[in-house]
């Protein structure tokens, strides 16, 4: 007679000397942290070049700025309607001086683009 092993005991898998176990595997939630941190960085600096634009451009047209970020060395602008994106762009000279002047110059050109507000 050969010597037989119970069912449950044949079947399971064999722990390999390469494989981590169970202890030393992290919650997947350990490393989003870094990443959050990351992504809110980011939302943070978008949100802060919004408001540099906005401060720059005059009292209409800063009333309509949704967003800024930066695309390569192109600052892109975003707007609540075309009619807005319009105005921006024919107030472009001055808002490009003065946002150099404010210590911005990560851009040599910019482009207005409507965008969607809330």
């Amino acid at each position: 007679m050969q010597n037989r092993q119970p069912k449950d005991q044949a079947r399971r898998p064999k722990a390999r000397a390469n494989q981590p176990s169970a202890e030393t595997l992290k919650p997947i939630g350990a490393h989003l942290g870094a990443l959050f941190q990351n992504l809110e960085r980011r939302v943070q600096a978008h949100v802060d070049l919004a408001e540099r634009v906005r401060q720059a451009l005059p009292a209409p047209e800063k009333d309509h700025v949704v967003s800024a970020s930066y695309r390569d060395d192109t600052l892109v602008v975003s707007t609540d309607s075309a009619a807005w994106a319009s105005h921006i762009r024919y107030a472009q000279t001055q808002l490009l001086t003065a946002l150099n002047s404010a210590g911005e110059t990560q851009f040599t050109k910019m482009k207005v683009r409507v965008g969607r507000k809330g």
